[in-house]
């Protein structure tokens, strides 16, 4: 276990002093030089071994500080140093070192100070990302302490609060020698791991300020009844700046009884802190109404074709909310006043009679900002073409073939699109193609078929099969659509990912797609950091599932499911029969830089709770970790997988801060080895319930009974296992395919 390198005395949230519990506001008042203070360090980035843009000796060191002795908890320090190397301020989490006291929300208060920044910025030539920060805040909730001591390889989950700053942020991302005086404020977080659209407002009311060790700044932080106002003096400047819309009682929305008032640092600051004054008054709170993000604004898809080459057609059409359908053709009413849920597809069938029909699609949300009519109207071209149910394509469209964008275009629903061999230079399924719920459209390659541009899946209500894409991006954005034997590799990002554009809402998310017995290797954006094998992420709603897949030789994750708290949480994803394998390196390119990349399965992101499902899959010597919760701390369900040999953890699933709102998961018949791959960490595994399995402890396989499991009953699987130094592709793939038939049969635990 990591120790901090100058321990830092925390005292628990709720043992605040015995003056802070039963005192009226009077007291408050009356007794403001006796209010305990404190420090705590929380939220991610701030644990001990967090060490990005960090000189090492300072890689940990999050404190509050006299005279280079870490404070206690008591009356208020005359003078303090708040450092804090980790941490961040983002817009909808934090990670901070705060020394605070505690108030209740029925005071106002104005806290001010003169504030000294000593440091500012990474100091290892990296340039500041602007989630540096430091200042007077008040705040909500506080998250839960860091751990220290740290186990090995833990990591801090995020932390969210409605707080307002009076905030020191860099001038830009640059290292310039210059920061912004900030009047920010957060609102609209219900959940302490963070709440999706939230709002963060930063409002710069001074611009190019110098800092350093003789550089002092007068600052307060003003509560009213009303709002807050911050200020900053340097002796020739002096502002008093309102934060518009930042309503007083946004810090009683999580706790609705306390708020939290102090100084932070975040993120490669450091700040002196002297002449502390904090003047208490009697509250009388305008109780506003809580902060509710701004709703997307209401979005009709039209899911059918311009162009029909059969008469029997398929109005279509979904939107984002809830409400009725209308349809017309050539001015006669087909349907009227269908209601359906959002995202639920409206699908009429009707015949066309004449060459150019015009259709009328109209929608009239029931929810949402607005309940005004929306209305697509359109013209249908009947084409007349052979066998219309079959279409053959090749990649010019000559010798009696089409092209492809035309048989898209063209495809009646039910109907199959058959690509003859070569290369095509991209494919777009547009909205408008889509399928039918009872009459999927299908497209079949051909041996010898290759995409080698973009290919952008937006339809719904396919299956298209036996499709390679080399060097470029698969991304699918439609839903209840079937992959099956794709192969995508040489992207220039991740190769075949599953997402949602960010203002469709929801109800119009990514849901219901199936991948099945596909491959996805070698791909690698410039970055080097990004690039995964198969990623649904982004924005996707529930129902996706990837079954029998492969993804190795990636220079990220082999399958990234990351949600970010913006976008509120994805839907659950399962992943079945499926294998990642040197992941974090491509095929030419190793990772010599080591860092974050390269995990086999990595479960989401940014705290969120989902209950992803991961059962009988595989993760074989990749780069990071063989399965991690990437801090979600969800229910999982992962069953029945085997992990070995991966460069840091085999299984990852840290003790979630949130256990007591949401179970952890559940763990049964997992299987972790090592043979020729050594680590440090142990496995950690936090769950609601764990059964049968098989976890590293100290180097060793270890059964649910604490039993050490014997090296001859795996001498079958570690011969299995060995890669020789040097070894090409075909040689993991071959130790791979020994693997998965020893524990398909279970002669890894017999």
């Amino acid at each position: 276990m990591k120790i901090a390198q100058v321990p830092l005395v925390l005292t628990s949230v709720l043992a605040v002093a015995a003056c802070s519990t039963h005192q009226s506001t009077a007291d408050y008042i009356k007794n403001t030089d006796n209010l305990t203070w404190q420090a705590i360090t929380f939220g991610q980035s701030t644990d001990l071994n967090f060490g990005s843009t960090i000189r090492p000796e300072k890689v940990g060191t999050n404190e509050v500080t006299i005279n280079g002795q870490p404070v206690k908890a008591g009356p208020l320090a005359k003078q303090f140093t708040i450092e804090s190397r980790g941490g961040k301020i983002a817009n909808s989490h934090e990670g901070v070192t705060f020394y605070y006291t505690k108030l209740p929300t029925d005071l106002n208060f104005t806290l001010s100070a003169t504030v000294v920044l000593e440091q500012f910025g990474p100091e290892t030539g990296s340039t500041p990302n602007r989630q540096e920060g430091a200042g007077l805040m008040v705040r909500d909730v506080l998250g839960k302490p860091r751990l220290n001591p740290q186990p090995e390889g833990l990591e801090e989950f995020p932390s969210a609060s409605n707080m307002v700053m009076n905030l020191l942020r860099a001038n830009k991302k640059a290292n310039n020698g210059l920061i912004n005086i900030n009047a920010a404020y957060r609102e609209g977080i219900y959940e302490p791991w963070g709440t999706a659209h939230n709002k963060m407002s930063k409002k710069e009311f001074i611009k190019g300020v110098t800092y350093g060790e003789n550089k002092p700044y007068h600052m307060t932080l003003t509560r009213t009844d009303t709002g807050y106002n911050v200020s900053y003096d340097n002796g020739t400047v002096n502002k008093t700046y309102n934060l518009k819309g930042a309503d007083a009682n946004i810090v009683e929305m999580q706790d609705p009884d306390y708020q939290y008032v102090g100084f932070f640092a975040s993120r490669n600051a450091k700040i002196h802190v002297s002449d502390v004054k904090l003047k208490l008054s009697e509250a009388h709170t305008v109780d506003t109404p809580r902060y509710v993000a701004k709703q997307v604004k209401p979005l009709l898809q039209r899911a059918s074709s311009e162009k029909s080459a059969v008469n029997e057609y398929i109005v279509q059409a979904r939107a984002n909310y809830a409400g009725t359908f209308s349809a017309s053709q050539n001015g006669k009413v087909l349907v009227k006043d269908m209601a359906l849920k959002a995202g639920e597809m409206f699908s009429y069938p009707t015949k066309l009679t004449r060459t150019k029909t015009r259709m009328a699609v109209t929608f009239t949300p029931s929810e949402g900002p607005s309940e005004k009519p929306i209305h697509d109207t359109y013209t249908v071209v009947r084409k007349v073409i052979s066998h219309p149910m079959r279409l053959v394509v090749n990649p010019k469209g000559n010798h009696g073939r089409m092209k492809l964008a035309d048989a898209i275009e063209l495809l009646p629903a039910g109907g199959t699109i058959v690509m003859e061999r070569g290369n095509y230079d991209g494919l777009v399924i547009p909205v408008s193609a889509s399928g039918a719920p009872g009459a999927r459209k299908t497209i079949k390659a051909q041996k010898g078929v290759k995409v080698t541009g973009r290919y952008m899946h937006e339809g719904n209500y396919w299956n298209v099969s036996d499709l390679e894409v080399d060097g470029a991006r698969t991304i699918v954005h439609g839903s209840h659509n079937n992959f099956d034997r794709m192969l995508t590799h040489n992207s220039p990002d991740t190769g075949f990912q599953i997402s949602s554009s960010k203002k469709v809402g929801r109800a119009l998310w990514a849901s219901y797609n199936v991948i099945r017995d596909s491959e996805s290797y070698n791909n690698m954006d410039k970055s080097r950091i990004n690039a995964d094998g198969f990623a649904v992420k982004m924005r996707v709603g529930d129902g996706n599932t990837l079954i029998r897949c492969v993804s190795h030789h990636n220079i990220d994750d082999g399958y990234d499911l990351f949600n970010k708290v913006e976008d509120g949480p994805d839907g659950a994803v399962t992943i079945i029969d499926s294998i990642a394998y040197m992941n974090g390196q491509t095929m030419t390119v190793k990772n010599k830089k080591g860092g974050t990349r390269g995990n086999g399965f990595k479960l989401g992101g940014e705290g969120l709770p989902v209950p992803h499902v991961v059962k009988g899959s595989l993760a074989f010597r990749n780069s990071m970790d063989g399965f991690t919760d990437n801090f979600n701390p969800g229910s999982f369900t992962v069953d029945n997988n085997v992990s070995i040999d991966n460069k840091r953890f085999n299984f990852l699933f840290r003790k979630s801060p949130y256990s007591g709102q949401v179970k952890q998961g559940t763990f049964e018949n997992n299987r972790s080895y090592r043979f020729y791959v050594t680590s440090k960490y142990s496995d950690v595994v936090n769950a609601f319930k764990k059964a049968n399995n098989r976890f590293i402890s100290k180097g060793k396989t270890t059964d649910a009974n604490g039993h050490v499991v014997s090296a001859e009953k795996l001498s079958q699987l570690k011969k299995a296992s060995y890669i020789p130094s040097g070894a090409k592709a075909a040689q993991y793939e071959s130790a791979v395919q020994q693997i998965e038939k020893i524990v398909e049969n279970n002669k890894d635990t017999q």
